[in-house]
């Protein structure tokens, strides 16, 4: 007799799309920002990629094994997770803003911040997909 097994499908969580959605919207400024020259757009694509590398440093200290902890262990890791994306995200800016001389700061802060309102808006979308 053969039996017939279902495959359960594996669940991601939204979470981990959001470095990559930030990835994307970070180039995507990298290319308009061509309109305003190179290093505009370099200092656009600089400042998203700060966001996105900080971000998925916290999300990975945050999920790496959530399955098998307690309230108490995911708490730590939360605080983790932020204390390494602030540091990493510092360390970063004072990176490029030390060795990159033809920065423009103002696109680089921009860049930076458009990326993170990726990760401000991802709630809310996400809450709207699934209520509608």
């Amino acid at each position: 007799m053969k039996t017939i097994r279902s495959r359960a499908k594996t669940v991601v969580s939204p979470v981990f799309w959001v470095p990559l959605i930030q990835l994307g919207v970070a180039l995507l400024c990298a290319a308009v920002g061509l309109l305003f020259g190179i290093h505009s757009a370099l200092s656009l694509l600089l400042g998203g990629l700060i966001a996105v590398v900080g971000n998925a440093v916290f999300i990975w200290r945050f999920f790496k094994r959530v399955e098998s902890q307690s309230a108490q262990d995911m708490l730590k890791n939360a605080y983790q997770g932020a204390f390494s994306k602030l540091l990493l995200t510092a360390l970063l800016f004072g990176l490029v803003l030390g060795s990159y001389d033809d920065l423009e700061i103002l696109f680089l802060f921009a860049g930076f911040l458009v990326a993170q309102a990726v990760n401000w808006a991802a709630p809310i979308i996400y809450k709207r997909q699934t209520l509608g």
